[in-house]
């Protein structure tokens, strides 16, 4: 006797696309929005059947329930039955009725008689909490049939496109009621009746498939997903919505989609990921901040980062300087890069990562969200769900992703020769290049005119610098975690390790991240829950990213300039310090003027600096249901932070043509402490079936302290106490500041039958950075959608899934301002009174009681849709973004006492497109999927100051910075090259150059900007800037059987570098090595080179000035880079056995290939990314590196 098998009720609301079509799946789902308003007269009573499909379509739960259980119940229909949670209106409609419900799951529930359990609820466990919670279309499963005389049954397993078995797929007999679901595994058995049967194959996310049973009596079916679900869950400010229902511009990130790519942090997985996020790794250095800007840069003198927010915490990207950047010798121009303080924070924590990008979407964090907010969302376990164990764990070896193309020993020296030729043939009278030094002692007395030792008399030596100082180095990661929970509760623990080693010797980056997050409902109505989240990093930091000239020099660039004739070590093995003025030198010790740069490798030996951070993240919430749908939040973060940095430099070090050391120590340490408590008041209503409202209403309060301080000591005796302590302490100091913000906020979300849908946002915040007459700004938007897609105009267009339009305005405020600059500050000054020095203070800045936010208007036009069933899916935008009273420093009446004060004076504004789209080109067992995003936006300056002059900016190497009217901020500056004189006449028809008294054919042709017949300084003009015009990414899936891969490219169109290790490695004096396309110089009109490169000239400066600020030091920073390749398998379970779910060994490799024309080694280089004015200079950065790792992923 066969035992009877168990036949259910599956309701389960949303979206699911069948091949009858969309509009037809709808219409058997829901009546059509005209039978509602037809209606003249509610009914008072209704079948309970229909009363549990209603419910499941707005709770959006599956509802499992034997047929013959609700037979024949009917139920008045009452107000109070209308309204209420879930689990109350089910308590209410069936206790009367003798029956109850078992939750199964997060958003599963089983009717049953009160006096039969066991048995059914055995049946709805195997699905618990993995049932479609949207899509699939009513299925009615009767009780048995008689039983015929033979049956035709057909087993088999559902996957997805990796082959993992998935639970809770409905399987539909179609044409009839005939229906089961599949197990955990995957596994389904069913009696089709017969072979003309056709299988109907639905689960929520995926795409419906239909199978022709014929012959077949086990069947594998794998289910490809749908890549738009409108009912899909986005994460927004202080709550959810679904996708569907967003009005506003925001991008998504899952966590598939960030461990994609090995990355080290979390924002290097959103670069090309977004439309209008543009994410920039200015440094390859291990641990080093990245730089992202969404939709252009708002703000001059302001912080132009966006706001992080994580998991409900606001969080500022702090920097500060005094533990970041800065070493006490080194001017800001040349600070090492910033440490990322977000690096604390495991990607593999990550459950999904939220941009929002438009007014209507930021507004809700009001004078914080003007750059934009980014949503971080770690993982949590799921309800009713046994405990998941996972562990991923990789192996990497890196090397450098691209060398510069530098001169060898030969093409130096004929260069050199060269140089100084031409310089002597040019002064000197009598002058031939043949001569050797002794006559041209007896000429001159400048040594510029001199050859070097090296060059006269070259030994064979032929050293590769960048060899010596770039090498293999290890990258490894472990993560290990376990989730789960039961029907009250639910938690997620991890534990971390990442190492990377950098190419660069003693530098590297080592995180260890720990994190809980726990919720629980101790009793009804009431949810709580905590994350704890302790990470520790060290950072051993190398200063790499700065001149050679610097104090310390920069390791990169002293490796540049280096000549290739100078040995690395002496003859016992040491490092070369000493016997390295070779180059510099003739044979008989005279000057030669060249320039002197310290040995690299004594630099990455002899200098440490260690930046050390403990990070404590944590957040309390309690909520509770005051009334149906209207629920009371409380919710308090800390977030702690403990700086430690430790720099030494040794007194073996000699600093260029040192012949003693000069050693140093500096220690920082700051402690960053920032707590929140928020109150909001969120209420979520439908009324009928037409109207829906969910609002938010909260008071928040936040405050942040900084206590830092700094010590340093010289004159170390030796090195054998490389610390504060082993030295004379000559300074120190403290620095102590804090702020603080207390807001209040309010969103509202209406939508009228799913097709009309209106937001409207406020928020007030109250800052202490702002004056007192301007502390409190208030922050609005608006914005509204209209889904086409459910007009009835628009049913009979079937290849149309879903369109809607939408539109947004809004204000958002910007407050990333020094904490007290609306203060007069005071500081020490002395003065003599009667022959005496008498100390005292002085004011040295000018206080303004009216500095306020710099404030931004956005509007933002929208279009998504998807076509062939939500195959194609397009999201396109376009955005007005206009921020004003911009904080700019103004000159004041003298008779004031300052120069200047800050004020807000000025207006700047970014437009742009941008345009996403999603395929799912090929589907079956052999899967490919397209992910393409790519934006635009020009950024303009349309107001500064009162007399609306430009602001010049001082960078690495004086004025090369221009912020005017009309133009980009930060534009480059200087004079404009048209060509290169090839002739006399040339020279002698050209307008006079203050620059350039004495040029000659091969020297550079410069512009005369404003057509006065001269060139000078006011000549000089915009020549370029760091913005790009285009930013993109695409990433193509592939999926066989096992196999997975996934291929992503990134680029950048139009963005310009201002190189100027030009300066130094291309200035055609020959002081030190040089780019390789100096070879390809001017030498003569008969052998003009390349035509881009002048003539060589040691004294070019006092010739025809081709060393300038020019033109000629832009260079094209576009290009195209495969970013990341992965290849993986997944392994079959049949071959894991029972305890291990799924085992996956993959593959990958990042910054395989570059396209670009830049010279450099990074297109994104950046050296002062955190100076908006100064934007796009190379100064020597450390290079990015080219990553394989290979990895395991294992799930028990």
């Amino acid at each position: 006797m066969k035992t009877p098998i168990l036949r259910t009720w599956l309701v389960c609301t949303g979206l699911i696309i069948s091949r009858v079509g969309l509009s037809q799946d709808m219409a058997y789902v829901r009546a059509t929005p005209n039978s509602f308003t037809n209606q003249q007269k509610a009914p008072t009573s209704q079948k309970l059947k229909d009363v549990l499909l209603d419910l499941g379509r707005k709770y959006e739960v599956s509802i499992i329930f034997e047929e013959s259980t609700i037979q024949g119940i009917v139920i008045p229909i009452t107000n109070s039955s209308r309204s209420g949670k879930i689990e109350q209106r089910l308590e209410r409609i069936l206790e009367p009725n003798g029956l109850e419900f078992k939750k199964a799951g997060a958003s599963a529930f089983v009717v049953r008689k009160k006096e039969v359990k066991a048995k059914l609820e055995k049946e709805a466990l195997k699905t618990s909490g993995l049932l479609p919670t949207a899509g699939s279309i009513p299925l009615a499963l009767k009780e048995s049939e008689p039983t015929r005389i033979a049956e035709v049954v057909v087993k088999g397993k559902i996957t997805d496109e990796k082959n993992e078995g998935l639970p809770g797929v409905s399987i539909l007999v179609k044409g009839s009621n005939k229906g089961t679901v599949s197990d955990m595994n995957g596994n389904f058995s069913i009696d089709v009746g017969g072979p003309n049967a056709i299988l109907v194959f639905s689960y929520i996310g995926y795409e419906t498939k239909e199978v022709a049973v014929g012959q077949q009596s086990n069947i594998m079916v794998r289910l490809t997903e749908n890549i738009s679900s409108l009912s899909e869950v986005m994460v927004v400010g202080y709550g959810t919505q679904k996708r569907g229902d967003i009005t506003g511009s925001i991008g998504s990130l899952s966590a598939k989609n960030i461990k994609e790519i090995q990355v080290t942090n979390f924002e290097n997985a959103i670069q090309g990921q977004i439309a209008g996020v543009q994410v920039q790794e200015p440094s390859g250095e291990p641990g080093a901040a990245t730089t992202i800007r969404v939709r252009g840069l708002g703000s001059v003198s302001a912080g132009n980062e966006p706001l992080y927010v994580i998991d409900g915490f606001p969080v500022t990207k702090n920097m500060d300087p005094g533990i970041q950047g800065d070493i006490t010798r080194r001017t800001t121009a040349f600070a090492l890069p910033a440490s990322n303080p977000l690096g604390t924070i495991n990607p593999n924590d990550i459950e999904s990562i939220e941009v929002l990008k438009d007014a209507s979407a930021a507004a809700i964090y009001g004078s914080r969200g003007s750059n934009g907010v980014i949503l971080i969302t770690t993982k949590k376990g799921k309800r009713s769900s046994k405990p998941v164990i996972g562990f991923d764990a990789y192996f990497g070896i890196q090397s450098i992703a691209k060398k510069v193309d530098l001169m060898n020993a030969a093409e130096l020296t004929e260069y050199v020769y060269d140089s100084k030729n031409n310089a002597y043939l040019q002064d000197i009278a009598g002058a031939n290049i043949n001569d050797d030094n002794a006559t041209r002692y007896t000429k001159t007395t400048n040594g510029s005119y001199y050859i070097p030792d090296d060059f006269a008399n070259p030994d064979g030596t032929d050293t590769d610098w960048q060899k010596l100082i770039f090498h293999s180095a290890p990258v490894q990661s472990y993560n290990a975690s376990v989730s789960g929970g039961n029907e009250t509760m639910n938690y997620y623990f991890s534990g971390g390790y990442f190492n990377q080693k950098g190419i660069i010797d003693r530098s590297g980056f080592e995180r260890y991240s720990f994190r809980a997050n726990l919720e629980a409902s101790p009793v009804k109505k009431l949810k709580v829950g905590f994350g704890l989240s302790p990470s520790f990093t060290n950072t051993q930091r190398s200063p790499a990213g700065a001149p050679y000239f610097a104090d310390p020099p920069g390791i990169v660039y002293s490796a540049l300039v280096h000549s290739p004739t100078v040995k690395p070590y002496l003859a016992d093995g040491t490092i070369n310090q000493t016997d390295n003025q070779s180059h510099l030198l003739t044979s008989d010790g005279r000057g030669a003027n060249m320039t002197a740069a310290s040995n690299p490798l004594a630099i990455i030996n002899y200098v440490t600096d260690d930046l050390r951070q403990f990070r404590v993240f944590g957040n309390l919430f309690a909520e509770y249901e005051i009334l149906s749908g209207l629920k009371y939040k409380i919710y308090t973060g800390v977030d702690v932070n403990s700086y430690n940095r430790s720099f030494y430099m040794a007194k073996a070090f000699l600093n260029r043509t040192a012949t003693s050391g000069d050693p140093y120590a500096q220690s920082n340490a700051s402690l960053n402490y920032n707590w929140l408590v928020e109150n909001t008041v969120s209420y979520d209503k439908s009324f009928g079936k037409a109207h829906n409202v969910s609002a938010v209403i909260g008071y928040s309060a936040q405050k942040d302290r900084l206590d830092a301080n700094q010590v340093y000591a010289q004159n170390h005796p030796d090195d054998l106490s490389p610390t504060i302590s082993g030295g004379q302490v000559t300074s120190g100091g403290d620095n102590r500041q804090e702020w603080s913000l207390v807001s209040a906020l309010a969103r509202v979300n209406y939508s009228y039958m799913d097709k009309y849908l209106i937001t409207a946002t406020i928020r007030s915040d109250r800052s202490s950075r702002f004056g007192a007459g301007n502390k409190t700004g208030t922050f609005p938007s608006f914005s509204a959608g209209w889904r086409l897609s459910e007009e009835s105009f628009m049913k009979g267009i079937t290849f149309v899934s879903d369109i809607k339009l939408r539109g947004s305005w809004g204000k958002t405020g910007n407050f990333l301002i020094p904490n007290y600059a609306s203060i007069g500050l005071l500081s020490p000054y002395n003065y003599v009174l009667n022959n005496v020095l008498v100390n005292g203070i002085a004011p040295v800045t000018i206080n303004n009681e009216k500095l306020t936010w710099e404030k931004t208007t956005q509007v933002d036009i929208g279009l998504d849709f998807g076509l062939f069933r939500n195959r194609l899916s397009v999201s396109a935008d376009w955005y007005n973004k206009t921020t004003s009273d911009l904080l700019l420093n103004v000159q004041v009446p003298a008779s004031v006492g300052f120069l200047t004060a800050l004020q807000n004076i000025g207006k700047v504004e970014n437009k742009g497109v941008e345009l996403t789209l999603s395929s799912r080109n090929l589907v079956g067992e052999f899967t490919w999927t397209t992910d393409l995003n790519i934006s635009s936006n020009k950024n303009k300056v349309l107001k500064l100051g009162p007399t609306g002059d430009p602001i010049l900016s001082s960078g690495g190497a004086g004025i090369r910075h221009i912020t005017q009217i009309g133009a980009p901020i930060g534009s480059y500056y200087g004079y404009v090259v048209e060509g290169i004189y090839q002739t006399q006449a040339e020279v002698d028809a050209a307008p006079d150059d203050a620059l350039a008294p004495s040029a000659r054919p091969g020297d550079f042709r410069f512009k005369d900007v404003n057509g006065d017949g001269k060139i000078d300084a006011d000549d000089r003009t915009v020549t370029g800037n760091y913005l790009p015009d285009y930013i993109w990414g695409i990433t193509n899936r592939f999926g066989f059987k096992g196999f997975d891969m996934s291929i992503f490219f990134q680029g950048v169109q139009g963005s310009e570098i201002l190189n100027l290790t030009r300066r130094h490695l291309g200035n055609g004096e020959a002081a030190t090595n040089s780019y390789a396309d100096w070879t390809e110089r001017w030498r003569s009109v008969e052998n003009p080179g390349n035509g881009e490169i002048p003539r060589a000239d040691r004294l070019t400066d006092l010739h025809g000035g081709n060393t300038r600020p020019s033109s000629f030091q832009v260079e094209d920073g576009s290009y195209f880079r495969l970013r990341s390749v992965s290849m993986g398998y997944t392994f079959p379970k049949s071959l894991l056995g029972s305890r291990i779910q799924s085992l996956r060994a993959y593959a990958s490799a990042t910054n395989l290939f570059t396209s670009t024309k830049y010279i450099g080694f990074n297109p994104e280089v950046n050296n002062q990314a955190g100076l908006t004015g100064v934007q796009g200079e190379d100064y020597g950065a450390y290079p990015l590196s080219r990553n394989f790792t290979f990895g395991l992923n294992v799930t028990f």
